[in-house]
Order: C-alpha cells, then structure tokens, then sequence
C-alpha cells in the first residue's frame, strides 16, 4: 500500500500563497495525513478548510494559536486511518487508529517543540510520558526545535544542551530517526551570512518499518515558508496531470488590451453583446494557447534554484541571488492564486 505523510512549519496560514502552497502539495502527493506548525489561526472555517483542499473523506483536529503565534493543524483520511481516540496538547496532538489493512493501533503525533531553551526539558518529558502511556505503534512528526548535533547545524554555535536532550528523548523512545534524502537541512534563517539547521523531522518505530518496509524520509522544496515540508512516504506516489488553466494575468501579458480591443470591436459590429462577449472568450482561449503560461513549473523551477543556492551556502559558496529568487517565487505565487477556478 502506498501513503504519505507529511509535516511543515508553515509559519501562518493567513497569505491566500500559503494556503495554496499547502493545497498544492496536499493534491500533489495524494496525501494520507498532514501535520502543520505554526498556523498561527485561533479558529478554522468551513471556507479555509475547503481552500486548503480538505474535502469531506478526511478529519482534522486543530489546537488554536495563542495570538499571532503557534497553532498546530492534524489532517487525515478517514478511508486510510479509522481514528479511535484524540489527544490535544498545547504542543502536540495525537490521534489514535488502525490504518487500513492492519488490525494494529497505530499513533501518529503532530509536534510543535518549544523555541525557549527553558522549556525544552518539560516539554521532552512530557511528550516521553504520553509515548509510554500509550503502547501503539508510532509516528511522530513535526519542528521539534531541537537537532542531534554539529552535522545538522550551520552557523553560530552548537547547544549541546538542547543536543543532550533530544538525543536522549530518541534513545528512551526507542523510535528510528530515518535518514532524510534530498538535502540535510529544514530550516534557514535567510540572513547573510545564513544559519541551517534540522529542526524538522519523522520518528517511526520499528514495527511500521516491518509493515512498511518501502518508508523512506524525504526533504522537499521549501517554497514561502523558512522550513522545508518533510514527507514521509511508502514508495513513490506517481504526480499526475496538472489540467488546463485559465490565469487572470493574462490581462497583465504585453500585447493582451490591445488583443482584446481588436477582438471586441471585430466581434461587435455585427452581433449582439452577448453574442461578442462569447466570440471574445473563445478568442482569448486561442491567444492563451499561443503563448502557453506553465506557473506550476515556473514555481517548480524556482523553488529547486533556491535549494541549489542554499546548497551551495550550506558548502561556503557564496551567493547573492537568493533574495531575488524568492522575489520571483512570490511573484508567481501571487500568479498562481489568481486562477480562474
């Protein structure tokens, strides 16, 4: 059976870019759950439930943000993972199920880490408690705010403290930190000069890699927020076919207003406006094609230049594009929202 999951600070879900960002890779991976940090929403409507891409065949819990920070979304479908029990907690929620073909409790936990060293500690211990209360088998993902040491930090010092802590959480736990293909590091500051760090991650325990033996961790493109999504996944979900589009900036391409007037003022001299409002859509529909817009491969495109640049940085290969690279995404992202759906 193939799945997957996947965990993204987000860093609030108040742009309509954001929220198409997070819909996009929802359909894009045919996801089965979905962990968001950071929604920085104190109540979910109907409205951003549906724009984000969530129909009726999945359920969702959600803890509010307090204020313009935190928030932690859990998405999941039903056909996949029979929820029995739910667990919210100011930094983690868990539900509890059998997912399907398996007679086996499964957890699978959305963690937000605290950013504050003090409360580091506390919060490691508690998450500890809630794992061994419940025997199931585990999955958890999320920004832990917390990495294993030198090799996954760039810039400024390494905290051995918050090192210590979270190496001994993994230990106790008894859960595998898999490896993570397609880059070592999910957060950047975007400083100059930058600091990376892994802060994001999945924890599994050994008997879903015995049902699963395929899983493997995967680093995506980090697109508008500061983390890169984590995905988690049992063997390659195929893409499919992005359909035809129709984009409202078409108004904004050189030679549109004056394509527009010709055709108009062609189109009524004999017929009525109905009539000409008519010929004028299939008009455009021909010009769009003639000069075709691909955004999604435009944003594709940017968003694997700013991983190569970043890569590059994380080498010490100095870079100077990086500002303008991400200018350009936000600019097609402000493209792509405005489709005409």
């Amino acid at each position: 059976m193939e799945w997957s999951i996947i965990t993204w600070n987000i860093r609030g879900l108040g742009r309509a870019e954001k929220i198409r960002a997070v819909r996009t890779l929802f359909v894009r991976k045919k996801l089965k759950l979905l962990f968001i940090q950071e929604t920085k929403v104190v109540d979910f409507s109907f409205s951003m439930f549906r724009r984000l891409g969530i129909n009726q065949n999945f359920e969702k819990v959600f803890t509010p943000s307090i204020g313009s920070a935190g928030g932690l979304l859990s998405v999941w479908d039903s056909d996949f993972l029979k929820v029995s029990q739910v667990f919210t907690y100011p930094r983690f929620i868990a539900v509890l199920g059998t997912v399907k073909g398996s007679q086996h409790i499964c957890g699978f936990l959305n963690v937000y880490g605290p950013a504050v060293e003090a409360d580091r500690e506390g919060f490691f211990t508690e998450l500890l408690e809630f794992i061994k209360l419940h025997k199931v088998i585990w999955c958890i993902g999320g920004d832990f705010n917390a990495y294993l040491g030198a090799e996954e930090k760039i810039g400024f010092t390494v905290n051995s403290h918050t090192v210590n802590l979270f190496r001994t959480f993994i230990q106790n736990s008894a859960l595998v930190d898999l490896p993570m293909s397609g880059g070592s590091y999910t957060w950047s500051n975007n400083r100059d000069p930058p600091t990376f760090i892994r802060l994001d991650r999945f924890l599994v325990d050994r008997q879903l890699l015995m049902f699963f033996p395929n899983t493997q961790q995967l680093l995506l493109a980090k697109s508008i927020s500061d983390h890169n999504p984590v995905c988690l996944e049992n063997l390659k979900v195929p893409l499919s076919a992005r359909p035809f589009k129709l984009f409202n900036y078409l108004m904004e391409e050189d030679g549109f207003n004056s394509f527009v007037d010709a055709a108009f003022s062609k189109g009524k001299r004999n017929k009525g406006l109905f009539a000409t409002l008519k010929e004028l859509k299939k008009d455009i529909k021909q010009w769009s094609s003639a000069k075709p817009v691909d955004v999604r491969n435009q944003i594709r495109n940017l968003e694997a230049q700013i991983e190569n640049e970043e890569k590059n940085i994380q080498q010490g290969i100095a870079s100077s594009e990086l500002p303008l690279l991400r200018k350009k995404l936000w600019f097609c992202l402000r493209k792509e929202e405005s489709i005409w759906l």
